[in-house]
């Protein structure tokens, strides 16, 4: 009985900035019983999904779980709109950059520092952000280094607050509680009062580091909601 109602959601997975779908692996090779895509935003290895693939997934939005990691949630607001059954943001947040009413954002300077060190060395900015992260993953020979621009632009000026009470009532949120990169107050600033699965943690790299946590609780959403 689980097999057949397990087919009644399609799972769509979106990295954050500097990644690639390839992220996705530990927590998708324990969902095989799902079908399922994962968006590749075009960061690394010249991997990017096609304007079809994305087509397709906005037609089955009502029967699918969005799952975004950090920068990957936002894009998830952004490019569809908010027809998915059910989203699941982990290690991500709202709005990224800091301004007068979110003081727990990332100073914008940051971003544009990183933009401008990119057009200089690449291959450090990322290796730099990697290490931050918390990832063991090597540098990609193939970088697409307008495309991480774009990502920081993203993270400079998206915000999705004001959308909170459209998710608020199919909205799933996982996160570290010492992550190096999204801080414990900013995902309390960006969620307010929505509630948090805090996990002891000191990564921003939950869906590798816990993949059996990540799995289980995308599945029970799934089968049960």
């Amino acid at each position: 009985m689980e097999k057949h109602m397990s087919q009644q959601y399609h799972l769509i997975f979106v990295h954050g900035w500097g990644f690639s779908k390839e992220f996705w692996k530990p927590v998708t090779g324990l969902l095989q019983d799902f079908p399922m895509h994962s968006i590749d935003l075009g960061f690394i290895n010249n991997n990017h999904t096609s304007n079809d693939i994305i087509q397709i997934i906005s037609e089955q939005q009502q029967n699918t779980v969005a799952i975004g990691h950090s920068l990957g949630f936002l894009y998830l607001l952004k490019q569809f709109p908010h027809k998915f059954h059910h989203y699941v943001a982990i290690n991500s947040f709202l709005r990224f950059s800091k301004n007068d009413d979110y003081p727990a954002g990332v100073p914008p300077r940051i971003l544009q520092r990183m933009s401008k060190e990119i057009d200089k060395d690449v291959h450090s900015v990322l290796s730099q952000f990697y290490q931050q992260c918390q990832s063991s993953d090597s540098i990609p020979s193939k970088i697409n280094s307008v495309q991480l621009k774009t990502g920081l632009q993203y993270l400079g000026i998206e915000d999705f607050r004001n959308d909170l009470p459209l998710l608020s009532d199919k909205l799933t949120i996982i996160a570290s509680d010492n992550d190096p990169v999204v801080s414990a107050a900013m995902t309390k600033d960006s969620f307010k009062t929505h509630p948090i699965h805090w996990v002891q943690d000191d990564t921003h790299l939950l869906p590798i580091t816990q993949p059996d946590l990540c799995a289980e609780t995308i599945r029970n959403i799934a089968l049960t909601s």
